[in-house]
């Protein structure tokens, strides 16, 4: 579904060049719930970026569905951010003065769709998420737990591909990111009957079905984890899995 080859990205600050991405090579299969682990600063969100189209890669080259994205152009990526890719930030991303269901109905605004059909998807997609009934609510008469659900919301209303999550639950408590990490998880079975891939970059993950490590040597994906290497009890958190996957190289 998804294939990167040799994908380098570079970024100049000042008078320096950053290399965020030193030749990745990766592929992601349909069905696979993916979480991709490493040190701060190792390229994960730029590596999710370049997935999601939000950013460029330096060079190498990205396939989507076997076709070469060398030469897409910028309607091209908008057709492919609007209509294959879900996103869902740490940060949410809500706009405070509209309601969340508003929120929600703006993925599809974008798509073209009429407002009666945006207002019934919108509702589904928060029904789905638990919050029925609330679709007048904005933002700031949220918790954090319910802004994050929002977010998903607004992700998947689109009925995307691919489902990109940067730390989706980083900015709250235990308690609540593993209810939304519950959610995450039953979106993700939801959508495998659409043959939809779900790639997640998560602190915590307890049931993936492949995990890959980014090495702090040269950004280099060399370690696959299938499902129950990364469920078992001894390996529940990154800490524990990071250093199973170096008990191995």
């Amino acid at each position: 579904m998804l294939q990167l080859k040799q994908i380098t990205k570079d970024y100049v600050v000042a008078d320096a060049k950053v290399h965020a991405l030193k030749g990745v090579d990766i592929a992601f299969r349909r069905n696979e719930f993916v979480s991709v682990l490493g040190p701060s600063g190792c390229g994960k969100t730029t590596l999710l970026n370049i997935i999601g189209g939000l950013d460029h890669y330096t060079s190498g080259e990205l396939f989507i569905n076997g076709v070469s994205t060398v030469n897409y152009g910028d309607r091209d990526w908008d057709n492919y951010r609007n209509h294959s890719i879900g996103f869902v930030f740490q940060s949410y991303n809500l706009i405070p003065h509209q309601t969340i269901s508003e929120n929600v109905e703006l993925a599809l605004s974008i798509s073209g769709v009429d407002k009666a059909e945006r207002v019934r998807r919108a509702h589904e997609a928060l029904d789905k998420v638990g919050l029925q009934g609330q679709y007048n609510k904005k933002p700031n008469q949220l918790s954090g737990g319910q802004c994050q659900r929002v977010a998903i919301a607004r992700a998947i209303v689109n009925e995307p591909e691919i489902l990109l999550a940067d730390e989706p639950t980083g900015a709250l408590d235990t308690t609540t990111s593993v209810q939304i990490m519950d959610i995450i998880k039953e979106i993700n079975e939801e959508i495998e009957i659409d043959e939809s891939t779900l790639l997640l970059e998560e602190e915590v993950l307890d049931s993936v079905s492949m995990l890959y490590l980014v090495t702090e040597l040269e950004n280099e994906y060399k370690i696959q984890i299938p499902l129950d290497a990364v469920t078992e009890d001894n390996f529940k958190n990154i800490d524990s899995i990071v250093k199973y996957v170096f008990s191995l190289i």
